[in-house]
């Protein structure tokens, strides 16, 4: 049997269930889950697995959106990607959502061609809803995609082209009984994803300007960035003008002053 090399890529913002997510892929409670808005995963961390002849390697990263570090430190941080995926590339990339995306998560999504990697990451990319009770029923699936394609504006773009896969991720607290329900419930999930990733045959993406991830992250700047930066030029333009008038009635009136003392001292 011909063995296969899949490595999966998790991106997402903190608390979507992104660390759970791969504890379910790779069967083990090696990422540490948090539902809160301060990201668990401080830095990258992977887990290889192999299930039937097929070896994955599933890639956890920090949060986006962390609570405690701002979108160009996150974007550092994530730079670390290239060091996992430089030889092999990626098999799929899962944007993990919890529910309908933010501003922050549309910002994230447009991260993913804009600086992480290139314009040709959506065609490797799927959006993986998690924490959907009915993730089952093919047809509640199938309301929802609807639901998203008929989203407006950026969100609209979004999901018209984009794939969108449904999974429960439950926490493995509370009660024995509940403990149980949810295991299954992740199992099941786990073999749906799987599945899913058996679907796909085309090669592994590699993009082309990996080795300038850093430098584009480097050059990153956010809308809020770019107004606070001009802001500060205009607050350095207004300061310098105010200094030259300042300058300016000073030198006016040490004009005066002399022309005074002038016209005093002929009187004289």
């Amino acid at each position: 049997m011909v063995t296969v090399n899949k490595n999966i890529l998790l991106i997402g913002r903190t608390g979507n269930g992104k660390s759970s997510l791969a504890n379910v892929l790779s069967g083990t409670d090696e990422f540490a889950e948090s539902a809160d808005s301060t990201s668990e995963t401080r830095s990258i961390k992977d887990k290889k697995f192999e299930i039937d002849g097929v070896r994955y390697c599933v890639i956890d990263t920090i949060g986006v959106g962390d609570t405690q570090l701002d979108t160009k430190s996150v974007l550092f941080r994530l730079g670390e990607i290239a060091h996992f995926i430089e030889k092999e590339g990626l098999n799929q990339i899962f944007f993990v959502t919890n529910s309908r995306f933010t501003k922050e998560e549309v910002e994230a999504y447009k991260l993913l061609s804009s600086i992480i990697f290139d314009q040709d990451v959506f065609n490797y990319t799927t959006i993986v809803r998690t924490n959907f009770p009915e993730f089952e029923n093919e047809n509640a699936c199938e309301r929802d995609r609807a639901k998203l394609r008929n989203e407006s504006g950026e969100l609209k773009e979004i999901f018209s082209h984009a794939k969108v896969v449904y999974v429960n991720n439950p926490p493995l607290i509370g009660r024995p009984n509940s403990i149980l329900v949810n295991k299954e419930l992740r199992e099941e999930s786990r073999k749906r994803l799987i599945t899913y990733l058996g679907t796909i045959i085309h090669k592994n993406y590699l993009p082309t300007n990996l080795k300038e991830l850093n430098e584009r992250i480097n050059n990153y700047m956010t809308d809020k960035e770019r107004l606070e930066e001009k802001l500060k030029e205009a607050g350095e333009k207004m300061k310098k003008m105010l200094e030259e008038h300042e300058e300016k009635m000073k030198k006016l009136q040490e004009d005066m002053d002399e022309k005074i003392k002038k016209s005093e001292a002929k009187k004289r």
